[in-house]
């Protein structure tokens, strides 16, 4: 037989991807041992100009081959390309990565030297890093293992393209791509992991693997296509043949990688497949499952949630492995522990046990009339579904107090939007506060059992710490704090007369001491409060703010009334000195520099936060954690609340927005539809209002400019939020994910769209192209450069100035789409992209715009165009119909929604709820 030409060989699979490879062949030929290497580009069928490219390539250098072969998808295109292998050794190279210099180099010396059929180099993503479990075996030298036995995650680093394998070996064991399929790497690298006598690991990287977000992806769309389940499956029923050529430690890796990379597919199926080939697929995993011990189903799943499929296969129980909602409707308790409450042999009952119980109390609400305290909040008990309510009732346990209360199970939307089978895991119970004494109370959850019952810590939350505040419910003063490992108490103290009194704030005080004393977070912040306390008692501070940096929304609006109408009040505006939108606070006075000392300060004494955004995330000074604030100050300060809102809520925003989940003790609504859904579908009951919003009393149209503005929303799977960049966020990725978008696609074809331009010029319009506050610094390259079309700058012309000045509004679902309405002026909905919307960034409301929005609803670019020209033509006036529609929707539309907010602001902070 005669030698191999080449030292190693490398097999490039393409397929679309004319943006990188470039890239990627440039890295090739920049090995440090090119002139030894034979590279075989292998086109799968692309339709741009990557065959041009690698054609170009293959003529520049001789030991480059350019094929096409459209069959089998990529596992096709690397068994052609490796069908023509003259080399000793082989690796593979996707056609969007690139190889550092050294890679071949290192790995081919390394297998040549240590005689291995399998060599594994480090593997890196960019640009952002992701931490495999199978990292940890790189270290600084080269290391040879007997087999995967001695390195057993590492049966998870599927990929072929950090690999180095000896053809010869390959070729013996009859090693291939499994061609048509996704996954096919894993058919090529997890058998030759698993038969290879001698692997040796090399500490470099040698491979750097681009994560890219592009939507048609196996990895991104993993658990959403459905041809994913059996392809996967098609793997383990692959490995499951090797398994008679392996020693007993390698079948316990095979175990380990059949149950954990499948877990995910077994628990998801059923929402998936249609129950016919679900029931398909059981059977066929069944046959795999069933020879793998019960133990290797213990030590290799998440946790109990995901252990569950596969005991309906010992099973043999489609039912369960189908609907385990209907099979499992409860716990049983058992030496202090919990487990499904099921009947399985004893060898099966390990998987029944509850790997994880989490109980947090979210809410705690004093009602002085009654002298009781609502305590509510959420449990997870993993492996059971909470899609209906558990066959077990609960109790709430004070221990310590002897108080034990039932606890009722309470259906939340907030939890459905995190994951449907949470749906009742939220729970309710009344404590009576008369019934404690003084003292410290944690609190627990009791599940009762047909075994024994089983309690478990209640641990705090951020909504919790955001509402706690000293109350007086009847008798006693009552504190819920954080104590231990962020365990929830009651500190509780008698509250009879002036001496009751004295008591408590000496309390109080001997809490900041101790505080000193410990040098806790905060007990500067606390020792200051204390010493300066005398020069604001009995003065109600109310804090107003949207965003670090802006002024433009209801906080402003209410803000201004404040100051031209109720001087009186101690209101203070909070912005970033450097704030171009500090010019529109000018010559009201009470404005104070965010992180100033003032800032500061006026945090310690505050009565009232009050914001159109989140107060944790914008109203902080900097240096201020925001957990430690929430758990060693806030309390002591005792602020209300007030969630004003940006844009009227008509989604389902509970999963952010649940009152369990804000700690807000007053939300502004604009109509009687959307505080009713605020107070029963998001528990807010009476602390949501109509109130209407207070800049709807600045809306007054100055239309007749012949503008027309566009006035898209975000989205938050394609950008990084403003408060997630202030941690130092990498936005690199991101960027690419939005060049790809649909939503980038839309705007260009729309703002440069040759009827929209003609008709701009016709009818003698401009287009306002205005971008979300979240999306403005990517949609540079969006605006063509043509005179009907601009951008209008936030800094430089406000939103609700561009709202009242524009003649025609289009968006796609900005809530702003509300003040249009309100002000009369005609809107288009451009939905362009609904499945997509509902699935990544939102969840459907109580609001449907087909049934109650205010303008036509178009589903792509050419729709849009045409009735905007409809509505150029006819002089942008809205149909009768949907002025009846604006006219029903609207609580008020008066002037006075400012003077409404400030009654209602003033009546939470004068309540002793």
């Amino acid at each position: 037989m005669l030698d191999p030409l080449y030292a190693v060989a490398v097999v490039v699979p393409v397929y679309n991807t004319e943006r990188y490879l470039q890239e990627c062949l440039d890295s090739l030929a920049r090995q440090t041992i090119f002139d030894r290497v034979q590279v075989i580009v292998v086109d799968n069928g692309s339709s741009d100009r990557s065959p041009e490219i690698a054609a170009r390539f293959a003529a520049a250098h001789q030991n480059v081959w350019a094929l096409v072969h459209p069959e089998g998808k990529a596992g096709g295109a690397r068994n052609a390309g490796m069908d023509l292998v003259n080399a000793r050794y082989i690796t593979f190279c996707d056609s969007d990565d690139v190889l550092p210099e050294n890679a071949l180099e290192s790995m081919w010396r390394t297998a040549v030297k240590e005689r291995v059929p399998l060599t594994i180099g480090r593997m890196e993503t960019f640009p952002e890093e992701t931490k495999w479990p199978w990292l940890r075996y790189f270290g600084k030298q080269v290391q040879v293992h007997p087999g995967i036995e001695n390195i057993p995650e590492m049966i998870h680093g599927g990929s072929a393209c950090h690999k180095l394998f000896d053809v010869d070996f390959i070729r013996a064991n009859d090693i291939r791509f499994r061609e048509g399929v996704h996954f096919e790497d894993a058919f090529f690298s997890v058998p030759a992991m698993l038969l290879a006598d001698r692997i040796a690991v090399v500490p470099t990287t040698v491979y750097r693997y681009r994560k890219r977000a592009a939507e048609d992806s196996t990895m991104d769309k993993l658990w959403e296509r459905p041809e994913n389940y059996w392809d996967h499956l098609l793997l383990e029923e692959y490995l499951m043949t090797l398994r008679h050529r392996l020693s007993g430690h390698r079948q316990e890796v095979l175990n380990r990688f059949l149950v954990r990379s499948y877990q995910g597919f077994a628990l998801r199926a059923p929402q998936i497949l249609p129950e016919p080939e679900l029931f398909a697929l059981f059977e066929r995993a069944r046959a795999v499952y069933t020879l793998v011990p019960p133990d290797a189903v213990l030590a290799s799943t998440h946790d109990t949630r995901h252990r569950v499929p596969f005991l309906a296969m010992y099973m043999n129980s489609f039912e369960l492995f189908a609907h385990p909602e209907r099979s499992l409707r409860g716990v049983y308790g058992r030496g202090g522990d919990l487990y499904l409450d099921i009947a399985v042999q004893s060898v099966l009952l390990p998987l029944t046990k509850i790997s994880s119980t989490s109980v947090h109390v979210e809410r705690i609400r004093a009602n002085p009339r009654s002298g009781e305290m609502l305590v509510a909040g959420r449990f997870v008990l993993n492996g059971l579904p909470m899609s209906k309510p558990m066959r077990n009732s609960l109790q709430l346990w004070v221990e310590k107090s002897g108080q034990m209360v039932p606890a009722q199970q309470v259906w939340r939307s907030d939890l459905v939007a995190t994951r449907d089978d949470l749906a009742w895991g939220g729970f309710e119970a009344v404590v009576p506060a008369h019934a404690l004494g003084d003292g410290e109370f944690p609190l627990k959850l009791v599940f009762c059992t047909s075994g024994r019952d089983v309690s478990r810590q209640c641990m705090i939350t951020t909504a919790m710490l955001r509402g706690a505040r000293p109350m007086k419910v009847a008798d006693r003063y009552v504190l819920p704090l954080s104590k231990g490992k962020d365990n929830a108490v009651l500190v509780v103290r008698e509250a009879r007369g002036r001496a009751g009194d004295k008591a408590w704030e000496d309390f109080l005080e001997g809490l900041d001491e101790d505080q000193k004393k410990r040098k806790a977070p905060f007990w500067r912040a606390r020792a200051i409060r204390r010493s300066t306390l005398r020069f604001f008692r009995r003065k109600e501070i109310w804090l107003i703010a949207e965003r670090r940096d802006t002024a433009q929304d209801n906080s402003l609006h209410l803000f201004r009334y404040l100051r031209k109408h109720e001087r009186r009040r101690k209101a203070y505006y909070i912005i970033e000195k450097n704030s171009p939108d500090r010019a529109k606070l000018k010559g009201l006075g009470n404005v104070v520099a965010h992180s100033s000392w003032k800032h500061k300060l006026l945090m310690l004494h505050a009565s009232l936060l009050i914001n159109a955004y989140d107060i944790d995330s914008y109203m902080l000074p900097d240096g201020w954690d925001r957990t430690a604030y929430l758990k060693h100050l806030n309390w002591r300060v005792g602020a209300r609340r007030v969630f004003l809102q940006h844009g009227v809520t008509d989604e389902d925003g509970s999963k952010a927005l649940h009152r369990n989940r804000t700690g807000v003790d007053l939300v502004f609504a604009t109509s009687d539809r959307e505080a009713e859904y605020f107070s029963e579908h998001m528990h807010y009951w009476d602390q949501a209002k109509a109130l209407g919003f207070p800049r709807f009393d600045a809306l007054q149209p100055d239309r007749g400019r012949r503008r027309v503005l566009l006035m898209p929303t975000w989205r938050k799977y394609l950008t990084v939020p403003s408060y997630l960049q202030q941690d130092g966020a990498d936005t690199e990725a991101v960027n690419e994910i939005f060049r790809e978008s649909s939503y980038r696609d839309f705007l260009v074809r729309l703002l440069s769209h040759p009827k929209l331009m003609e008709a701009l010029e016709h009818y003698d319009y401009v287009l306002d192209f205005l971008p979300h506050y979240e999306m403005r610094n990517m949609v540079d390259g969006v605006v063509p450069d043509h005179p009907r079309v601009q951008r209008l700058d936030q800094t430089k012309v406000s939103v609700q100035t561009a709202l009242r000045q524009c003649d025609l509004f289009i968006t796609d679902w900005s809530s702003v789409h509300f003040d249009m309405a309100y002000l009369g002026t005609p809107l288009v909905y451009a939905r362009f992209d609904p499945d997509e919307y509902w699935a990544k960034h939102a969840r459907k409301g109580y609001f449907d715009a087909v049934f109650d929005g205010f303008g036509p609803v178009c589903g792509d670019v050419e729709e849009v165009v045409t009735e905007v020209i409809r509505y150029l033509g006819s002089g942008c006036v809205r149909e009768a119909e949907y002025d009846r529609r604006a006219r029903a929707f609207f609580a008020f539309q008066d002037r006075d929604n400012c003077a409404r907010a400030t009654a209602a602001i003033a009546q939470l902070a004068a309540s002793d709820v």
